[in-house]
């Protein structure tokens, strides 16, 4: 006769193996329905590009409808609490940037999601620079120029921001030049692109992605670019690091993230279908193209990393004195 321990024993591992294979067979039929993509910024902004192109990428791997759901504002905050609060099946997912997951956290004292507790990260996507762009109008066609130009500016100059990342490579500059300039949020990038090309700011930090197509049309002039190396597809443009800024390296990343509780199978099969999608060359040459690398992780990976990015992100709200909220 089986004693009372052995059949206690017997009967959790019968419900742990029958747990693993109903999330096994979950995995395996998922997605059986359209699965959305919430998006924190807006129409025209690079993560909306990005999320639509991996969007469609996954339809194809999967076999499903992937749809994009603009829910822009508040600094990504209203659509990181969307899916925070979204059942955690696999079908309502983030697209987004350190925006939500790196620099909300060290900017806002209070936030309505916390970024390690409520988010399962299912893989990163690409990595991104900012350009220095000014109005076509501008007193300076080179960066020397310009920071002469903005010393001498009196009342001083004004620079947009969509998000984050432009919003301290503004600050940054003004701590490390020493000028003042007077900042203009926007709800997005593409806001603040069309106020820089009607001339309504004066400097504006746009992602490739966003604003490659109006660079080429010459609507606005780019200085520098934000990044630690040179951009493929604007070869001739110099990193402010190269121009004598020390220590100038900003930098945004998109990547992929389920609710918390999502269970790991499904993850996983997300995270495989994302880096076989990055490995296609339809869609590498599509990063190459918006002036971006590819940032392919496991979902362990892609915790680390946003992790390490967060630590950078209160290094940076300190010397670019960037106001807490």
């Amino acid at each position: 006769m089986t004693s009372h321990p052995t059949r206690r024993l017997l009967m959790a591992a019968a419900l742990i193996a029958a747990g693993a294979t109903g999330a096994l067979a979950q995995a395996d039929g998922f997605p059986q329905r359209p699965v959305t993509l919430v998006i924190p910024f807006p129409a025209g902004s690079a993560t909306d590009a990005v999320a639509r192109k991996v969007g469609e990428g996954l339809q194809r791997q999967l076999g499903q409808n992937f749809i994009v759901e603009n829910k822009a504002g508040a600094d990504g905050i209203l659509a990181a609490r969307a899916v925070a609060s979204a059942a955690p099946d696999g079908y309502t997912l983030l697209i987004t940037t350190n925006t939500t997951h790196s620099a909300n956290p060290a900017i806002y004292r209070q936030l309505p999601y916390d970024p390690k507790k409520d988010f399962a990260p299912i893989g990163g996507i690409i990595r991104i620079p900012f350009m220095v762009a000014t109005r076509l109008d501008f007193p300076a066609d080179d960066f020397a120029g310009f920071v002469k130009a903005a010393k001498a500016a009196n009342p001083a100059i004004s620079y947009g921001s969509g998000n984050t990342g432009s919003r301290a490579s503004g600050e940054l500059l003004k701590a490390r030049l020493g000028f003042d300039m007077v900042h203009v949020p926007y709800r997005g990038s593409p806001q603040a692109l069309t106020d820089l090309i009607g001339g309504r700011i004066d400097v504006f930090f746009p992602d490739p992605a966003s604003a490659l197509g109006m660079l080429q049309e010459n609507k606005f002039k780019v200085l520098a670019v934000t990044g630690p190396k040179r951009i493929p597809t604007l070869p001739n443009i110099p990193t402010v690091m190269e121009l004598g800024v020390p220590d100038f390296n900003i930098v945004a990343w998109v990547a992929a993230f389920a609710p918390a509780g999502t269970p790991q199978a499904v993850v996983q099969k997300l995270n495989t279908a994302l880096n076989a999608l990055l490995r296609e060359p339809d869609m590498t040459g599509f990063i190459d193209k918006i002036g971006s690398e590819i940032l392919a992780t496991s979902p362990a990976e892609l915790g680390a990393y946003v992790d390490e990015d967060a630590k950078r992100w209160i290094d940076l709200v300190e010397i670019a004195k960037i106001e807490k909220k």
